[in-house]
Parts: C-alpha cells; structure tokens; sequence
C-alpha cells in the first residue's frame, strides 16, 4: 500500500513576515550609510564649487591687478531713466571666469541687479554659485536697501526676485576684542568695498579667508532648523548672486538668540542671515586666497576664525 506525500509549494505566512522583519533591518542599516554616502557626495561638488569661484576671483586679479569688490554701490539711473543706486556683487563681475559670459552679455551691469530690465537674467541660477546641500526653493525676493530706505517692512518688498548663490566673501567683521567687548571692524576681508590687492595680504594667502558659504537663502535657518518666513525685510539684502556678495560677517551667541553682543563668540552653523552656514554636518566649508578648500569646525574658537579672516593684523594661523 502506497502513502502519499505532499510537497509544501508556499512560505507560511510566519515566514514571509520573519523575511519582511529581516528586509527591514537590512534597509535601516544601509540607508544611513547611502545618505551618508550622498552628502558627502554633494559636500564634495560643493568644495568644488567653492574652488571655481575662487579660480574665478584670481582671474579677475590677473585682468584687473585687484580682487573684485564684495559688492558695488554708486549713484546711477534705472531704466526708466530715474536716479538710483547701481547695486550689484562679486559674482556678477567674475561671470565671464565660469563659463558665463552669455549670461554676463544679458545681465546689462549699467543698470542694478533690481532693475526690471534685468529680471530674465538674474532669475537664472548658476549651478557653480549653490551649494548641492541646500534645498528648498532657489529664487528670492530682492532688497537693494540703498533704494529701499533700509525698510524693514517686508511688504515693501519690491515684486522682483533672483536666483539664490551660497557663497559670499567677508567684507568687515563683527567680533569680540580682548577685553570683551562687541566690535566692528570694517577693514576685515579681501572681498571688501573697494577690493584688495595680493601685495595687501600681509598674512599670507594660504593664511587668509577669500570665500565662505552661507547656504541657503530665501528660507531662514538656525541651528539645523528651519525658522518661520522672515519678518525682517533686511533679512534678503543677502542672497541673489547678482547682488550683494560681502557680508559683514556677524557673531553669535550658541544657542542663536543674540547676534552682536558682547556674549556673542560663535559664527559658524548658527544663523544664515549674515554668518558662515551650511548644510554639512558639524562644519563649513571656506576657501583660502591661495585656492586651497578647508572645511571649518562649527565649534571654532572665535578668536581664531577672526584671525583667518583678517589679512594683515600679523596674528598667522598655522593650523585650524
């Protein structure tokens, strides 16, 4: 007499979830290490971004015998054939070093990156001038403030917007001298309100700060978080590549309540409206005058960031 057996074709259903259990904590294990692996990816380009604008700002030395202004202001005319100031930034002048000299021939630099007749150009994003890292939307309202009366008021924002850039040059200092007290040094920064020479770089170029992120804008972040939509008009008169490139580089207090202030001894990673920011974990990336990249600690001794971007005050910085 013959038995008859069966053959089990199927996975029971405590199987298939013990599989579903496992795919899981094998995605949970790997998926860190794929972001990891991505931003590390984009911190890279952005690196590399850095250094082109940088080769870019050398260039221009090598046509002009000086770096270019961080940003220049001077009476003028708009379209419409009324007086204003003429505002425009570094990164507009160094179009033509980074491939962009068909967007440089459309920007018409008689004219303020504010002007209606160049709102087709400057709403164009430069790839070279964003950091990967930083998401969200890349177009942002102007402020020109010299045309604005410094308005804080955010409805009289003007209707006109620009593409955003990430990477701005010192142009003065806000910082915290030796006996504690705030301070605001005007003459900090190559990229300053009327440009340097290489032979005005006492410290040495590979010593001193040419460039540095402040990812970013139009949104308003603080200490990795997204903050409401500004309240302060004076907020976006950083931000378009086309407009104003030197900052005034302010200092913080830790925990970014106060900018400033006696008190006030960090500058990386806390705020992006007038300080070093960036989406890289723990650091900022800057770049040297000598067109070498570093990434800067956000936990940097005050002190020493001053230092580095100060360019002749004999206080070298050897290591960092």
């Amino acid at each position: 007499m013959s038995r008859a057996f069966s053959r089990r074709t199927a996975f029971t259903l405590v199987e298939l979830l013990v599989v579903i259990a496992i795919i899981g904590v094998l995605v949970g294990l790997l998926l860190p290490a794929v972001q990891q692996a991505r931003e590390a990816a984009r911190r890279m380009q952005c690196m590399s971004n850095l250094r082109q604008v940088g080769i870019a700002c050398h260039a221009y030395h090598a046509s002009h015998e000086i770096f270019p202004p961080g940003r220049l202001v001077y009476a003028g005319t708009d379209s419409s054939g009324g007086a204003t100031s003429v505002v425009t930034g570094f990164l507009a002048m160094i179009l033509p070093n980074v491939d962009g000299v068909n967007l440089s021939d459309r920007y018409d630099q008689t004219y303020g990156f504010d002007d209606p007749i160049n709102q087709p150009a400057v709403n164009t994003p430069v790839s070279i001038f964003m950091c990967p890292s930083a998401g969200g939307s890349r177009i942002t309202p102007i402020y020109a403030g010299w045309n604005l009366g410094w308005t804080t008021d955010v409805s009289s924002l003007p209707a006109e917007t620009a593409a955003a850039a990430d990477y701005y040059g010192v142009r003065g200092l806000h910082g915290v001298d030796d006996t504690g007290v705030h301070v605001w040094d005007s003459t900090v920064g190559i990229l300053g309100e009327q440009g340097t020479r290489l032979g005005e770089i006492i410290d040495g170029t590979s010593k001193t700060m040419l460039l540095f992120e402040m990812a970013g804008k139009p949104e308003h972040w603080k200490l990795s978080k997204r903050q409401p939509e500004p309240t302060n008009a004076q907020f976006y008169q950083h931000g378009p590549w086309a407009g104003n490139n030197g900052v005034g580089v302010y200092n913080w207090s830790r925990d970014g309540s106060t900018s400033g202030c006696d008190e006030c001894t960090s500058y990386i990673n806390i705020d992006n409206t007038y300080s070093p920011y960036s989406f890289h974990t723990g650091v900022v990336n800057i770049m040297m005058t000598d067109g070498s990249v570093k990434n800067l600690s956000d936990s940097i001794d005050h002190v020493l960031f001053a230092n580095i971007a100060k360019k002749a005050d004999g206080n070298i910085v050897e290591n960092f």
